[in-house]
């Protein structure tokens, strides 16, 4: 079974073992410009995120490792997260009172008796993919886990194989597909991100609000692309589209509007025709 909370929230269940991924349940990250819609009741579902029997955390950016969200949730549930290179993730976890358990890039590693995780970095250990997009500055000849700060995970029981691939640029993360098709026939489900999130072009004052809303659009066009490039090259029997979900809150929140942002509903509808 697979359950979308909120955003990049996901809950796998299987036969008799639970994952819950990039918990963010909470409202107001981001300094408080950063909110659910609809509004998720957090205290009143605490019990049920709390029997979850692992967490899977792809990266470190707040609305998939929430600080008020996980101070709130049970400490005895161990994190899983890629070994990167640099430890910021894996000593807030620790911090926290979280077990973390890191694991180096495509190895596969049994969390139960019957569900596998294999965890690749966004640039799947390549230094020299990191610098050509992101310009790196590590030495290339270092490969003491990932430059890049995205993973994608895969999760595998005796029936099914699921792919969370969430933040992952897809220019990036196409070095993975090569490993992805050779360990497995075929994919259950792909969980893949539709949005891209940022200050442009709400943000941007040298544009009227018309000009906003449509390069809002174009630009979800652009996240929707790389999305469906996932799905055509990885074939999933089922897709969903998730994370990149907020509205903007506080002092910002008459800045929503101009986002141009697909709805989820919308994200969907059109990877189902472009397919």
């Amino acid at each position: 079974k697979i359950k979308l909370y909120r955003s990049s929230t996901v809950g796998l269940e299987f036969d008799d073992f639970k994952v819950l991924q990039d918990p963010w349940l909470t409202d107001g990250e981001y300094f408080g410009s950063w909110s659910h819609f609809p509004y998720f009741d957090f205290e009143k579902n605490i019990d049920e995120i709390n029997s979850y029997d692992a967490i899977y955390i792809s990266h470190i950016h707040p609305d998939h490792s929430s600080d008020k969200t996980l101070l709130k949730i049970n400490k005895n549930i161990p994190v899983y997260i890629h070994k990167y290179h640099s430890k910021f993730l894996k000593l807030k976890l620790e911090r926290y009172g979280f077990e973390v358990i890191e694991i180096p890039n495509g190895v596969n590693y049994k969390i139960n008796k019957n569900v596998n995780l294999r965890i690749f970095a966004g640039d799947n250990c390549k230094p020299e993919l990191c610098y050509k997009f992101f310009g790196c500055v590590n030495l290339l000849d270092n490969n003491d886990g990932s430059q890049q700060i995205d993973s994608l995970a895969i999760f595998e029981d005796q029936n099914d194989v699921i792919v969370n691939v969430n933040d992952c640029p897809y220019e990036l993360a196409k070095s993975t597909f090569d490993d992805i098709k050779k360990n497995y026939k075929k994919i259950s489900a792909l969980l893949c991100g539709y949005q891209v999130s940022g200050p442009y072009p709400q943000c941007f004052d040298n544009l009227d609000d018309s000009q906003k809303i449509s390069e809002g659009e174009r630009i979800s066009i652009e996240a929707l692309s790389k999305a469906l490039g996932y799905i055509n090259d990885l074939k999933p029997n089922y897709f969903l589209p998730f994370a990149g979900t907020y509205a903007l809150s506080g002092s910002l929140s008459k800045l929503d509007k101009l986002r141009g942002a697909y709805s989820i509903d919308d994200a969907y509808k059109f990877l189902s025709k472009k397919q």
